[in-house]
């Protein structure tokens, strides 16, 4: 066929997600030849779960938690008894009217990006990182664009065939044959914002419900009845839940979780007793006064504290003439529900308010809600599990904690001082003593040793250098270190994972 005597067209989409095709009609006697250029048609929904305070909150009066400086501003001069009752999670409910990156964007191939929940999403952590994740799952627009142009041009996807990332096995490199059958179908990337200060359980029942919504909305034109999860930190918990514990399964096709805390992490303990770091602790609380009142009454952040699965030991006492190491068996005899020892982990006294009936719904939520939540979602996995985690000694995390007798020159010179009876000034163990990060490799807040990374169910694994907040982070942390340096390994581990799960959807 001569090539003057063809052409090549496009599709034109409409805003109910058909297409067309615009042809000039030609004389008969040119022979010429109109190839119109069929696209994917058929739908796998893609949904990202974001992790602990990864989603917008309102209460009935305005915005609780959003990256705006109306919410923003309202937190670092807080007192604690506002942040009491503004992080309430049975006042507060997901707000989805947040910044969205490029949110023209898809406006006619599928639904915008604002109906498809990004606006519930918190746009620091999540905002471009999304609009990457969309964008690498729906560039068959190149292969097209090849018609029009002499020199052709790679997808990403076409780009990581044969690559290897780090020591991975070479089972879970990607083929042609996986990369060019993934651009068989569409992937609409939704956001299921949920309120992270509620039980995980309780957002686990609601994403059941928005599953089934997506698949209503997707109607004829479905590749297939099921969904694949994209999960970041807690929002794997939330997704595991859903999918071993709620009988989700059959409505999932695969799970490609970032930075799940499968153990949960001592990093929960840590900030129950000292506060948060950094810019975050800032907004939400940098020391125990401040965040352990909020904390307390929040069954979703109790739900990420160790487990028993996570060992023993990994709460340690140091002083002078003695040395103690916790749990030994049971963390929430020991520790959680402990209301003795100095180092237990909730104050009773910082509850606020009427502080005995304070401590008797933490002792509940604990036990019933906690507890049961923890261990029954325990070594539990979707059968199409994929997961990435950070394994860095340059982001150290706490794979242990200890109390550290450390008691300031001027504090030893005060316990000389007697009182009128004789006796030496009594001082409080947490004044004397300080709280220890085991800085041990992971990614900043789930430590190595929180993820379990052997089951029948897990199908492949990534161990990267990643940073827990930035896990899906656009660009690598280190350029030279990256097999893709515009893209970070964890993002193209993502989009690998979610190729490989749909191997399991026959061509249309």
């Amino acid at each position: 066929m001569d090539e003057k005597n063809r052409s090549y067209h496009r599709p034109i989409w409409d805003e109910n997600g058909n297409f067309h095709y615009q042809i000039i009609p030609q004389k008969k006697e040119k022979e010429h030849f109109a190839l119109c250029l069929a696209p994917p048609e058929k739908v796998i929904p893609v949904i990202f779960i974001p992790g602990v305070m990864g989603s917008n909150l309102k209460n009935k009066n305005s915005e609780v938690w959003q990256f705006s400086a109306t919410s923003l501003g309202k937190w670092p001069m807080a007192s604690a008894e506002k942040r009491k009752f503004l992080l309430d999670p049975r006042t507060t409910t997901v707000d989805d009217s947040g910044e969205i990156f490029n949110e023209a964007m898809e406006d006619i191939k599928f639904s915008s990006r604002r109906e498809r929940g990004w606006g519930s999403a918190f746009y620091k952590s999540y905002g471009k990182a999304l609009d990457r994740l969309q964008y690498l799952l729906n560039d068959d627009d190149i292969l097209m664009d090849n018609y029009f142009r002499e020199a052709q041009m790679q997808t990403t996807r076409q780009r990581f065939v044969g690559v290897r990332i780090g020591d991975e096995p070479i089972e879970q490199v990607l083929t042609a044959d996986e990369a060019a059958h993934s651009y068989r179908f569409l992937y609409p990337v939704h956001v299921f914002g949920y309120n992270w200060l509620q039980s995980n359980a309780d957002s686990a029942m609601l994403l059941g419900a928005y599953i089934g919504k997506v698949l209503r909305d997707y109607h004829g034109r479905l590749a297939i009845n099921k969904v694949i999860l994209v999960t970041h930190s807690m929002g794997g918990l939330v997704a595991r839940h859903y999918s071993e514990n709620m009988n989700g399964q059959e409505n999932i096709l695969g799970i490609v979780h970032g930075v799940m805390p499968d153990l949960g992490s001592p990093t929960a303990y840590r900030r129950m007793k000292i506060g948060e770091r950094g810019i975050t602790g800032m907004i939400i609380g940098d020391n125990a006064e401040k965040l352990m009142p909020v904390l307390a009454q929040s069954p979703g952040p109790l739900q990420l504290l160790p487990s028993r699965t996570y060992g023993s030991g990994w709460l340690r006492i140091e002083g002078a003439n003695s040395r103690q190491s916790l749990p030994l068996d049971d963390p929430y005899k020991e520790i959680y529900l402990n209301k003795a020892a100095w180092w237990r982990l909730c104050e009773q006294d910082l509850l606020l308010g009427n502080t005995e009936d304070e401590w008797n719904k933490y002792e509940t939520r604990i036990n019933e809600e906690v507890k049961e939540f923890i261990e029954e979602l325990n070594g539990k996995y979707h059968p199409q599990t994929w997961l990435f985690y950070g394994a860095s000694a340059d982001n150290p995390s706490d794979e242990f904690l200890t109390w550290k007798e450390n008691i300031p020159v001027r504090v030893k010179e005060a316990q000389r001082v007697r009182k009128d009876d004789g006796k030496p000034l009594e001082l409080s163990s947490l004044r004397t003593h300080e709280l220890i990060s085991a800085g041990t490799p992971g990614d900043g807040t789930v430590p190595v040793t929180a993820i379990r990374t052997t089951s029948p169910r897990i199908r492949g694994v990534l161990a990267t250098d990643v940073d827990h907040e930035g896990a899906y982070a656009v660009a690598p942390a280190d350029r030279s270190r990256s097999v893709d340096r515009d893209l970070s390994d964890a993002l193209m581990f993502t989009i690998r994972s979610v190729v490989k799960i749909v191997q399991q959807v026959p061509t249309p």
